[in-house]
């Protein structure tokens, strides 16, 4: 009985394969499998390409009672950036976790920007 069963079953997806054959050709699966792929590429990712700004960097001394703000607001007045990406461009550029910097330490600080045509 179960060979019976299982005997049928197979015929039955011979047929629906045939079927299917007979009605779907190749670019019908090459189009099912693009719209899958674009679906997934644009739902895993945040839906916003990135826009890298590459900069010229410059060595900076840390001086007695300067902090990481005000070096980072003074690249920031240079390079038309807020406050706030300059300091995440010096804190991610120097491997900082946080805000603490000390007499004598070197940063590299965005001087300049690459890649763009100045006035």
């Amino acid at each position: 009985m179960i060979r019976e069963q299982t005997f049928l079953f197979e015929v039955r997806a011979m047929l629906y394969c045939r079927l299917l054959k007979k009605y779907v050709d190749g670019s019908v699966v090459i189009l099912m499998i693009s719209a899958m792929l674009f679906t997934w590429t644009y739902f895993m990712g945040d839906g916003e390409t990135p826009e890298e700004q590459f900069f010229i960097t410059s060595q900076w001394t840390v001086s007695e009672g300067e902090s990481l703000w005000v070096i980072a607001s003074s690249a920031a007045n240079e390079m038309e950036l807020t406050i706030e990406e300059a300091l995440d461009w010096i804190k991610n550029e120097n491997g900082l976790d946080n805000d603490a910097i000390y007499p004598g330490q070197s940063l590299a600080i965005p001087v300049e920007m690459k890649g763009v045509a100045s006035k």
